[in-house]
């Protein structure tokens, strides 16, 4: 059965559309499914919807990649002032042991 779902899937590749007529045929499910897509991919508001919710998706991800990079940023950004600042407080009691001295 997964053989045969996976086939549909990939339809694109498969250069013999018997196979995929035949599998329709035999399995109602399946037949039923594509059915469906047929359908919906042929009516216009149905698949305008469809690619809103696509967009939609990409955009999300999109957002979500450019918030975790400029969180990134601002880690580096913290840890390279964490440096100065140890850098700076070392310096600063190098120069109270100066002082002291």
């Amino acid at each position: 059965m997964l053989g045969k779902w996976l086939a549909i899937i990939t339809e694109k590749d498969i250069d013999d559309k018997t196979i995929i007529k035949n599998i329709c045929e035999e399995q109602e499910e399946i037949g039923m499914a594509v059915s469906a897509l047929v359908k919906w991919s042929e009516d216009v508001a149905t698949r305008q919807a469809y690619q809103r919710r696509q967009d939609d998706i990409m955009l999300s991800k999109r957002r979500e990649l450019d918030y975790e990079q400029k969180l990134e940023e601002k880690d580096t950004i913290i840890l390279e002032q964490g440096k100065e600042n140890g850098l700076l407080r070392k310096q600063l009691a190098e120069l109270r042991s100066r002082l002291g001295e």
